[in-house]
């Protein structure tokens, strides 16, 4: 297991490198060890199915092979050129002060970690979704040692929803692999790396502009949230989904923030195209990073029009070209959706189905008034949006604003062209929608507040 671990994660460095190695990107090594880990799933997984497109069997030997070359490389690259000059960005001065606070939320954030690690190694996977969904895949592909040949055209339409990406599923067949057996206890310990990895991300994200007493309190809140930490014990797509969505936003307002720092451009339209690879929903954030960097292009760009069309070209072409082996997939197969469809969707059809806005709206009141499940998390910030409604759409602030903005939107949207019955559907995935965002929210909360100068 150990060894599965650190041979994904080395992987993700080195994709990492390769697309940072020309600057120094002011990542911190817990932070690039977070990142790396999410890169190497990911793209060792992508890299899977194309075994599936060449009828070559699965080994661990064989799936790591191809990326020997991008080891080589990147250590030819690193020899060449790590004494040359790089572009440095530093974290914000630490404070000597709260250092019984800073214990206090260090020890809390630890237990929760721990207790997650715990409650997901104890028993294997049950849930119905992990199994019936994801786990099932992975367990035909491990015995197969391969994506069988009449997989995508028979066979996935045994299971629910045939056209969810194979990220998780893969990514399970290759620690079963790892392993030489299928061990369903072990290949949880994927959810709680995840886990750890969003609040490693989130920590670092505020350690940008603030000191480390208080990234340390807003980690501790994420970690802290019952539903948060649920979600990286039980197999499910959404706390890994959360983390490609957090990764591809914070990254990009990094390079709002510093267009010289590309490499952050880079990974943010990686982690995009790794969430559209991991859940459908995904492809709801591939648009929505794009067309955050229109909206930034149009009001704070000033560089000419060639080179704006050249970073949205490419930003855009990486997200399509990590998204491209799967959706070949589901056109030759004819993968499709059984719950929402947007061909017979115009305007006025949606308008017919408006009267579901009322039964969305109460049912997400019941999760922001859900303590058990959130805490007093989503209460705090909508009295943050009132009370600091001045400083919601000023600086990097903006940017995040609209991002949770349309992320909202979107999952209204998908509820309204939804085919399934509105309070069926809606009590089975709002909880898990507002976890795709819930990283992002706790961030936003801590650029707003961070406003007063108190802090």
């Amino acid at each position: 297991m150990c060894i599965a671990i650190i041979t994904i994660t080395f992987i993700g460095w080195n994709i990492l490198y390769a697309l940072s190695f020309r600057y120094k990107s002011n990542l911190h090594f817990s932070e690039r060890l977070a990142v790396s880990y999410g890169l190497g799933l990911g793209f060792m997984s992508l890299g899977m199915i194309f075994f599936y497109f060449f009828n070559i069997g699965f080994t661990p030997l064989k799936i790591i092979t191809p990326w020997s070359a991008l080891v080589l490389l990147n250590s030819i690259i690193y020899f060449r050129n790590h004494k040359k000059a790089t572009l440095t960005a530093a974290f914000k001065a630490d404070d000597k002060n709260h250092r019984f606070l800073k214990t206090f939320f260090i020890i809390g954030i630890a237990f929760e970690a721990a207790y997650a690690f715990f409650r997901a190694l104890i028993k294997p996977l049950e849930s119905y979704d992990a199994i019936a969904i994801y786990a099932i895949k992975a367990k035909i592909f491990y015995l197969s040692k391969s994506i069988p040949h009449d997989f995508f055209s028979r066979v996935t339409f045994v299971f629910p929803h045939p056209d969810y990406p194979l990220n998780i599923p893969l990514s399970e067949t290759l620690i079963y692999l790892f392993l030489g057996n299928l061990n369903d206890q072990l290949v949880k310990i994927i959810f709680p790396l995840y886990f750890v990895s969003i609040l490693t991300v989130v920590y670092f994200g505020i350690r940008r502009f603030a000191n480390s007493s208080y990234a340390l309190l807003f980690t501790f809140l994420l970690a802290s949230v019952p539903q948060f930490s649920a979600y990286a014990t039980n197999g499910y797509l959404d706390l890994p989904l959360s983390f490609y969505c957090l990764t591809s936003a914070l990254f990009l307002f990094l390079w709002f923030q510093n267009r010289e720092a590309v490499c952050f451009l880079m990974i943010s339209a990686v982690m995009a195209g790794l969430a559209g690879w991991t859940k459908n929903e995904g492809f709801m954030y591939c648009a929505i990073n794009i067309f955050m960097v229109v909206l930034f292009f149009i009001f704070d760009c000033r560089e000419k029009i060639w080179s704006k069309l050249w970073y949205l070209f490419t930003y855009a072409f990486i997200i399509f070209a990590i998204s491209l082996p799967w959706i070949i997939i589901k056109k030759s197969a004819g993968l499709v959706n059984d719950e929402i469809s947007l061909i017979n969707y115009s305007p006025a059809n949606l308008i017919s189905q408006s009267y579901k806005i009322v039964p969305i709206i109460y049912e997400f009141q019941k999760q922001a008034f859900g303590f058990k499940k959130w805490n007093l998390l989503w209460i705090v910030l909508f009295f943050i949006l009132i009370v600091k409604r001045r400083f919601i759409f000023i600086a990097r602030e903006r940017y995040v604003t609209i991002f949770l903005f349309l992320s909202v939107s979107g999952y209204i949207l998908m509820y309204l062209i939804n085919s399934s019955p509105i309070e069926w559907s809606l009590g089975r995935t709002w909880s898990r929608f507002l976890l795709h965002f819930l990283p992002l929210a706790v961030f936003w909360m801590a650029t707003i507040l961070k406003e007063d100068p108190r802090l």
